[in-house]
């Protein structure tokens, strides 16, 4: 015989697991498409955070979008993106979890001329609000960083103005 209510614990667990997972790729396209409003609704008022071992924290929320937004113009002729994979994700209650995620990012300040690529191991807490799950802490410590000087190299960019196209609407 089915246990009806087990089964449901399990179908919530596993749409718990799934909706954890489209944050965080929700996030990396927020970010990389400068898209303020989404990245916004990804945290919680009382986000806090640490980037690049420790370099920025933040425990506000709109100090946070604040630099993340400055770090990433568009204007400044920033190309930036994130891969985000192999999650190892905890649920430690109906409203609570945790995980920890491998991420590549690569970010090219065509004004300045150089590359910044790292691989890194984010760490996450996640809390359910009113049915939506959204990043309570967030960080990565980095695994390897390099920086190419691409001054002196010659180079071609094949991207979108996402921010143009963002006007345009």
């Amino acid at each position: 015989m089915v246990d009806i209510e087990q089964l449901a614990r399990q179908v919530q667990r596993l749409q718990d697991l799934e909706d954890i997972k489209s944050l965080k790729h929700r996030y990396f396209r927020a970010m990389t498409l400068g898209d303020h409003e989404t990245l916004k609704e990804t945290l919680t008022a009382d986000v806090v955070t640490s980037y690049s071992d420790g370099k920025y924290v933040f425990d506000d929320r709109e100090q946070l979008l604040r630099f993340l937004i400055d770090s990433h113009d568009p204007n400044a002729k920033i190309i930036a993106w994130w891969m985000a994979g192999m999650p190892e994700i905890t649920l430690q209650s109906e409203t609570e979890a945790t995980g920890i995620w491998a991420m590549y990012h690569s970010f090219f300040n065509q004004g300045k001329g150089f590359v910044d690529e790292m691989f890194v191991y984010y760490d996450d807490a996640y809390r359910k609000e009113d049915g939506v799950w959204r990043f309570c802490k967030t960080g990565y410590k980095r695994v390897i960083n390099q920086i190419l000087d691409r001054s002196q190299m010659p180079y071609t960019i094949m991207a979108p103005d996402w921010a143009a196209a963002k006007k345009k609407g």
